[in-house]
């Protein structure tokens, strides 16, 4: 029962972000009108309310000027279903702690498809996600806030020291907005999963990176988005960072 509501859920959120999500990089207002296709911003349709099916019926076009829908019409509503039924089996002894992780891993979701579409990871997301994950720091089963807060500020001087090293290679190697991902990590995941997190996600990051420009895929002065990795680091540490650091220490 839990595994079917935890994935409701996610679907239900994973397609409310989409029906907003041009919203988060640009200046338009999120409570503003919704709109069924994002090129033509044609009147929302009450079909498209329910998720997965307006893609569907449409056949993955809008249904006035036939341009097709963005993928992530499916990859965040499937997407999310996925985390959350994750969470909660990782969560299994506790449903609240599931849904809040399955919550959260959605968002990095989300962040890794604006980078992928856009390039950026949007204040719009980062800032109030920040908020939300000091707000709820004390219900964690196994982190106390003093753990969430601590996560957060040793994320800060990460960041901060990963921003200097870059430098010398460019202002696109490390940006502003892979900064404040990463201070999201921190505030999300706490101490000591933080630096479980960011060391995948930069591992990620290198390999993948070091592949495509062996392979002749991107160059060298190509840009290659962090974000995703830096997201796959921020959910393997919200689910086993505690055990992967455990581990790393031979406990």
């Amino acid at each position: 029962m839990e595994i079917a509501i935890a994935a409701i859920a996610g679907l239900l959120l994973g397609h409310v972000t989409d029906l907003v999500f041009p919203r988060f990089y640009t200046d338009e207002p999120v409570r503003g009108p919704l709109y069924s296709c994002p090129k033509c911003k044609v009147s929302f349709r009450p079909v498209f309310a329910l998720p997965l099916i307006g893609f569907a019926l449409s056949d993955g076009r809008c249904p006035d000027c036939r341009e097709r829908l963005p993928l992530r019409s499916l990859v965040l509503p499937l997407g999310g279903a996925a985390l959350f039924v994750a969470s909660t089996l990782v969560f299994d002894d506790d449903f609240g702690p599931a849904l809040l992780a399955g919550f959260f891993a959605t968002v990095f979701l989300a962040l890794t498809l604006t980078d992928l579409e856009r390039r950026l990871l949007p204040n719009r997301i980062v800032y109030p996600s920040i908020l939300i994950a000091i707000t709820v720091s004390w219900a964690w089963p196994d982190s106390s806030v003093l753990d969430v807060l601590g996560g957060g500020l040793v994320a800060i001087a990460i960041a901060a020291a990963l921003l200097i090293f870059s430098l010398p290679f460019g202002g696109g190697a490390f940006g502003m907005g892979d900064v404040k991902m990463i201070v999201l990590i921190g505030f999300v995941v706490g101490l000591p999963s933080v630096i479980v997190g960011v060391v995948i996600g930069t591992i990620a990051a290198a390999v993948a990176s070091a592949i495509l420009i062996l392979t002749g895929i991107r160059g060298r002065k190509d840009y290659i988005p962090h974000g995703p990795f830096l997201a796959l680091g921020a959910v393997v540490a919200l689910f086993w960072g505690d055990e992967l650091w455990d581990a790393y220490r031979g406990n």
